[in-house]
């Protein structure tokens, strides 16, 4: 597996675990007998509480992100200079048979 997919993996679940929990909690405060003023309250923190873990988890997926960008970025800088360094050989190993 790819440092690609792993991304997207990460992403996925990342996603599908704040809308589990999300999901989750406000079914659990509509079937709980509680008053409709408490209810709110607690629907109200529910959403604070979902969104402040949604913020962590973007924070912490668009660092991972730039890592993989510039470790790419890294990779294909590494990729070309061992190409060019390949060509000038190859280059002058076809140059000097062609001297000889």
């Amino acid at each position: 597996m790819n440092e690609e997919e792993d991304g997207s993996d990460f992403s996925a679940i990342a996603a599908g675990l704040v809308v589990g929990m999300a999901v989750g909690g406000i079914l659990g405060l509509l079937f709980a007998p509680k008053p409709g003023a408490q209810l709110r309250e607690d629907l109200k923190d529910r959403t604070e509480e979902t969104m402040d873990r949604l913020q962590e988890a973007t924070s912490e997926l668009v660092a991972r992100s730039k890592d993989l960008a510039t470790q790419t970025k890294e990779n294909l800088a590494h990729s070309v200079e061992a190409g060019k360094a390949a060509y000038t050989e190859k280059r002058e190993e076809l140059m000097a048979q062609l001297d000889a």
